[in-house]
């Protein structure tokens, strides 16, 4: 059996393609898999059915070969298969093919990171992908990608952090709920959509994601007043502002000056340090609303987040009337 060192312990079954190598089966325990590039020299371009799943594919009908990923460490131990460990799996620039149900019953599965190259991902690839929640795509503005063929494979939130050559861009797409309802004895079913999800879905079209329209579907998540998701999209993109126009810029301080306990809430919940000090930078919050953000990281024990918050307070003394002297146990 051909060796590969690498950062995993993983049996892969492969076959050659035309173009390449197609790896049919990843049996594996590790929590997270990083696949090759190259296998025999040649690129790997494929990822086949049930590839992780807790499904064995049947493989019969190729001509197979065995690979050994290995760190070198526990050369001598086969690792047994447990798709329910694995929590990350890095597929490589070279694919361009993700089979169905690769990852079927990948209870513990929280990310993949693919890139530009995969052009289709197979049905029921992230079926049953319970714990699933991030994208890593690299792709360049106006690419097209895979990013709508996952996204429409899971109906919860999923957080998609884009890398570009020169910038990098981080959204959420919230979740939804899709139902049909029975409108009566013919049996006429009306579709409902419940959520802001799928009209961010919608944002990507023929395989290219557009800024605009994502940026767009705002809106959606202001009408059904879902305003700590509508701050945490607001906040991603007024830190990473690729493609942001001037309009939407607006659109997001609006929202956080209307809403600063909902932004200062979400930050302090994440324990997220730099985003508060974004959100700081933005100027979307008074002197009152820095006191009222002071009381609150004081009553979630965020001691960091206080005295942040503290300096900022501090250094608007000047800038308005004094408020009410408080004390904080930092």
């Amino acid at each position: 059996m051909n060796q590969i060192i690498c950062e995993n312990e993983a049996i892969l079954l492969c076959t050659k393609q035309d173009t390449g190598v197609c790896i049919l089966r990843c049996r594996t325990s590790d929590p997270v898999i990083i696949l090759p590039e190259t296998i025999h020299d040649l690129p790997v371009v494929a990822l086949g059915d049930y590839l992780c799943a807790e499904r064995e594919p049947d493989v019969s009908k190729y001509d197979v070969f065995e690979v050994r990923l290995t760190t070198g460490e526990r050369i001598s131990s086969v690792p047994a298969h447990n798709a329910r460990a694995i929590e990350r799996v890095v597929i490589p620039s070279s694919v361009h093919t993700i089979g169905s149900y690769a990852f079927y019953n990948c209870y513990s599965l929280r990310a993949l990171t693919v890139y530009s190259g995969v052009r289709a991902v197979g049905h029921g690839a992230l079926m049953n992908c319970t714990a699933f929640q991030t994208i890593d795509l690299y792709a360049e503005e106006g690419e097209k990608t895979c990013l709508s063929d996952l996204l429409g494979q899971t109906s919860g939130e999923i957080a998609v952090d884009l890398h570009q050559k020169y910038a990098e861009a981080r959204l959420i797409f919230p979740p939804f709920n899709e139902e049909l309802e029975d409108l009566g004895p013919a049996h006429i079913f009306q579709r409902r959509i419940e959520g802001a999800g799928y009209a961010y879905r919608q944002c990507i079209q023929n395989g290219v994601l557009s800024f605009l329209q994502y940026d767009g579907a705002f809106e959606r998540l202001l009408r059904i007043q879902d305003y700590d998701t509508a701050c945490r999209v607001a906040l991603l993109r007024l830190r990473w502002p690729v493609g942001l126009s001037a309009q939407a810029r607006e659109i997001y301080l609006t929202c956080l000056r209307e809403h600063p306990t909902d932004a200062v809430r979400t930050l302090i919940d994440s324990r997220d340090v730099p985003g508060l000090s974004a959100l700081l930078s933005f100027g979307v919050l008074d002197r009152s609303g820095l006191s009222a953000a002071c009381d609150l990281a004081r009553q979630m024990g965020q001691t960091e987040a206080l005295a942040l918050l503290l300096a900022a307070l501090d250094r608007s003394a000047g800038r308005a009337a004094p408020l009410m002297q408080k004390t904080y146990d930092l």
